[in-house]
């Protein structure tokens, strides 16, 4: 390291957040090649979720710490095309899920403590309509429970730390921007789908959502 704002990697000297950036931006366009070769899951996940909007059904989103919030962005777009969303954090505030519900996991190890424990207290309750878990470890506990698993790349905390580039994108960064940018393109597809513009969301954003 020749300076606090500099490192060098390969023998290439470059500004931290620079390195930082190119190295997130190579994992997204790793997961669009990855994603494009098995879309046939996306499109599964494309379908589920507007027949929810189509049929109103309602969305139940859960995750854990950063991928919570999320989740909540997600579900920000979600209420512009008009779905009625929960974020599930606390058993005793959330209605009772139904059959003709959806639920969406969000959780890079696929092991999450706290997310394991709400789906052993909530889904075995009820089976719901639809369950897609968005994973970078489908053979997981959390992975395995979903009709729809989407498996995004990207290290997560559960990953073993290769090389000295980690602090660069630490613990799970690496599949949380990588799942932000995957639920924004979902809605844009969705938004298209369902024939809605710009100005039609903008008119749900102004309504206070």
């Amino acid at each position: 390291m020749t300076e606090t704002n500099e490192l060098t990697l390969n023998g290439d000297t470059k500004r931290i957040l620079f390195q930082s950036m190119e190295l997130i931006m190579k994992n997204i366009k790793a997961n669009i090649d990855h994603l494009d070769k098995n879309f046939k899951y996306t499109k599964k996940f494309i379908n589920l979720v507007h027949d929810g909007l189509i049929n109103k059904r309602r969305l139940f989103l859960l995750a854990s710490g950063r991928s919570a919030f999320i989740l909540q962005c997600f579900a920000t777009r979600l209420v512009h095309l008009g779905a009625e969303v929960h974020i599930v954090t606390n058993l005793a505030s959330m209605p009772a899920l139904r059959k003709k519900d959806i639920l969406i996991v969000l959780s890079g190890s696929g092991t999450t403590g706290i997310v394991v424990s709400l789906l052993n207290n909530y889904v075995n309750t009820v089976k719901p309509y639809g369950i897609v878990t968005i994973t970078s470890h489908p053979e997981t506990v959390i992975g395995r429970i979903g009709d729809i698993t989407i498996k995004l790349k990207g290290r997560t905390k559960r990953d073993k730390v290769v090389g000295d580039t980690a602090v660069l994108a630490p613990e799970g960064t690496m599949f949380e921007i990588a799942a932000f940018c995957y639920l924004d393109a979902i809605i844009a597809e969705l938004a298209i789908k369902m024939g809605k513009t710009n100005k039609d969301l903008l008119e749900k954003h102004s309504q206070g959502t």
